[in-house]
């Protein structure tokens, strides 16, 4: 039954993909617009890709508990050396950093919003709107679906002694890969630096300490994670790479160019198959 879900959800987000990169590359379109959207396609894609994380989140609301047993049989020397370095913090955690976190990522949602300040990219308001949803709502489902929906990943806090028992058998203690809260800022920061960039390329490389600014929100969110027993290091470390990576790509495969950015060509010879090159 999973197995028959995953194909399903990694064929629709490949169509969705493949719909968006086709859209990207029209060079019929005004020269003074920065990226190419169809809203037509891209608007009924982006409420089918939020469907598909409600359902994500009902898959992750049934799965079962740990039980006492296996909370008593775990072991701290089972997880390996980078990560174990978590157990090495005091405990418990201040209470604070879980609301911090939070905040962190409630407020990443809408920091974007931000983006509107600059007049460049406000006359195009409806699409960087359309495509910033875009960007998170596949965030999200790569969260889901690559992550605690299918794995079961025991949080840090179940490892300590100290910890409240009824904590350790409650929901959402095999959610610990990846970290949604990282990747989930990532996404909406580097979109940010991405879209400035876009409409700014006179920054030249001076773009690349926007993105060095994009990584500190994910990054501080993330070590409240880690504070809080939530996730071990990897789990951040990959939740904040994916965000990053996603923030990137979508607006760069619709961005407008000269040249193609993303051409697929079919080839034959000794193999057969389909030549795929993504410009920067």
């Amino acid at each position: 039954m999973r197995k028959r879900i995953i194909r399903r959800y990694l064929l629709f987000l490949m169509t969705c993909l493949f719909l968006f990169s086709s859209n990207a590359q029209d060079n019929k379109l005004k020269q003074d617009k920065v990226y190419k959207l169809n809203r037509r396609v891209e608007i009924p894609v982006t409420a089918g890709l939020f469907a598909f994380n409600f359902y994500g989140f009902y898959l992750l609301g049934q799965k079962p508990t740990l039980d006492s047993l296996q909370i008593l049989s775990l072991d701290q020397n089972d997880v390996r050396a980078f990560d174990r370095k978590v157990f090495s913090q005091s405990h418990p955690a201040p209470s604070y950093v879980y609301t911090v976190s939070d905040i962190g990522l409630w407020g990443s949602y809408v920091l974007p919003a931000l983006l509107f300040i600059d007049k460049e990219i406000r006359k195009d308001w409806l699409d960087i709107t359309v495509l910033y949803f875009e960007t998170q709502a596949i965030n999200l489902n790569i969260y889901l679906y690559g992550g605690p929906v299918f794995t079961k990943r025991i949080r840090p806090y179940v490892y300590i002694e100290g910890s409240e028992w009824e904590d350790k058998l409650d929901k959402g203690t095999t959610d610990s890969f990846f970290s949604g809260h990282a990747s989930m800022t990532a996404g909406a920061t580097f979109f940010m630096a991405k879209v400035l960039s876009d409409y700014h390329p006179e920054l030249g490389g001076k773009k690349y300490l926007l993105y060095a600014a994009a990584l500190f929100p994910p990054v501080f969110v993330g070590l409240c994670r880690y504070r809080g027993f939530m996730h071990f290091p990897t789990d951040i470390i990959l939740g904040t790479a994916i965000g990053a990576a996603v923030g990137i790509l979508n607006p760069h495969l619709h961005k407008i160019t000269k040249n193609k950015d993303l051409s697929i060509a079919p080839f034959t010879g000794g193999y057969s198959g389909l030549a795929v090159s993504l410009k920067f």
